[in-house]
């Protein structure tokens, strides 16, 4: 049958366990056939096998009849096929959230895919899991691009950029859909501190303070390599200035 479809297609195409595949069906289908037939409707699923019930009148009684699964007309299956899409792209989005939120505060290297009209950044950040690499995009709007740099990057080359944040967005509409924005800085004082110690080895360093595109100035506890001060200066365009602390 067309709705009983739906679990073998999620669960394969989407890989979400049995149990969650099924309460979400349910919720989503009870929801929609309710809502078009003015009526508490419950629908369940035993064994990949699909019962739906309705309420016999609607004074809120639990009297429940079944109802026929071809009583659907064709316009109310494509209704509940596409109410079922959208709740997958909410989860899917939730689940995307929780992953990227570990990135936020990371240093990362991204490559710059192209430049907005509005001088925005969308950046591709590979991503290495456990069996495969993903990519995903994250945005470095223009206010977190230093003065100097903005307007000369160019689609293709790789920059460092800070994670400043990882943001779960609610986007207008009836449906309530979501989106997740990684937002990129490259003017973060954290950025050259990062840059030094990943390059460095060392953990004892520290940057308090840094005008973008000029001049960063930072503290170590171990002397650094010239050779890496001055890579990290070469990234950034702008002058760093170590002082060393024992």
């Amino acid at each position: 049958m067309y709705l009983e479809s739906l679990y073998t297609e999620i669960a394969r195409e989407y890989r979400i366990p049995q149990m969650e595949t099924r309460t979400l069906l349910e919720r989503t289908l009870s929801a929609t056939l309710s809502e078009s037939f003015g009526k508490r409707v419950v629908v369940i699923f035993s064994d990949n096998e699909l019962s739906i019930y309705r309420e016999r009148g609607k004074d809120g009684s639990a009297d429940l009849e079944q109802l026929p699964a071809n009583r659907l007309s064709r316009k109310l299956l494509r209704l509940c096929r596409y109410r079922v899409g959208i709740e997958l792209q909410k989860r899917t989005s939730l689940v995307e959230f929780a992953y990227l939120k570990s990135l936020q505060g990371a240093l990362i290297k991204g490559t710059v895919d192209r430049v907005r009209n509005n001088g925005s950044l969308i950046v591709l950040i590979r991503v290495d899991e456990m069996f495969k690499r993903r990519e995903i995009c994250g945005i470095c709007p223009l206010s977190l691009q230093p003065p100097r740099e903005r307007g000369t990057y160019r689609a293709g080359e790789a920059r460092h950029f800070y994670v400043t944040r990882v943001s779960l967005i609610c986007l207008a509409g009836r449906e309530r859909l979501f989106r997740v924005d990684v937002i990129l800085s490259r003017t973060s004082r954290l950025l050259p501190e990062l840059l030094l110690k990943m390059k460095s080895g060392t953990l004892e360093i520290s940057c308090p303070r840094r005008i973008a595109g000029k001049i960063s100035f930072v503290v170590s506890r171990q002397r650094l390599p010239r050779e890496t001060i001055q890579e990290v200066s070469k990234e950034l365009g702008e002058r760093v200035k170590v002082r060393w602390e024992s």
